[in-house]
């Protein structure tokens, strides 16, 4: 593992540009986001990016180039591959949970021709590291939130919110397919009124956001657990 120093806001902006997640945030937001607690990180085979069981380190990953492994102790097969795009470690990253899975790069695939990777990277500062590392990622660390103001915060929890239930969905279907059980999720009728109500104080949606996250990982911890022996 080795950070790419270097960059400048203008860099983490370019960045911010060809990734998905960052669509719904303003310039001013994104700059927001550039600061000191947001990195460029490269990897090789067989790192971990995420192990499990971890507390220590609450950061959040999007995977610029390469490919990663998510695989949990005493599963027979990977629960997902990621490929670039894909952000992961945001449960931890905004609670206290334990990492429950490892994430681990995985080799090039050989019957490509080249590292998969976001498109229009190359000459922001990366390039060298994106042709000599395995994987690259933008890391994100648990402070940068303590710096943002509610409602940036808000909005990435919204944006975090909607990747748990599209990645709910999909290991749902895995479950199902696997091992023949449909696990339900149940959420708290209290909060499903209160994500009804827009007018509701700052503070009180953020901890409304923040319940659901937990209620989501819990589900998605349930639907791992499946999985393992499988």
């Amino acid at each position: 593992m080795r950070e790419i120093t270097g960059l400048d806001i203008k860099d983490f902006l370019l960045i911010f540009q060809q990734v998905g997640f960052f669509d719904p945030f303003s310039d001013e937001e994104r700059r927001a986001l550039a600061g000191g607690y947001t990195h460029v990180v490269a990897y090789d085979v067989g790192e971990y990016l995420i192990q499990e069981g971890s507390s220590e380190e609450r950061s959040f990953f999007l995977l610029l180039s390469g490919g990663a492994s998510v695989v949990k102790q005493g599963a027979s097969i990977p629960l997902a591959s990621m490929v670039p795009g894909d952000f992961f470690g945001e449960v931890s990253f905004l609670t206290t949970r334990s990492r429950t899975s490892n994430v681990i790069v995985h080799p090039p695939d050989a019957d490509l021709d080249a590292t998969p990777t976001i498109p229009n990277l190359f000459g922001l500062g990366l390039t060298s590291a994106l042709q000599s590392a395995t994987a690259t990622v933008l890391r994100f660390d648990h402070a940068l939130m303590t710096s943002l103001d509610p409602l940036l915060r808000i909005k990435i929890k919204d944006q975090i919110i909607q990747h748990l239930t599209e990645r709910v969905d999909r290991m749902h279907e895995q479950v199902v397919r696997v091992t023949g059980h449909d696990p339900m999720l149940s959420v708290d009728p209290e909060l499903e009124d209160q994500l009804r109500e827009g007018h509701n104080p700052l503070a009180e949606r953020e901890r409304t956001k923040d319940r659901l996250i937990e209620q989501l990982a819990a589900f998605l911890d349930e639907l791992n657990q499946s999985l393992v022996g499988c």
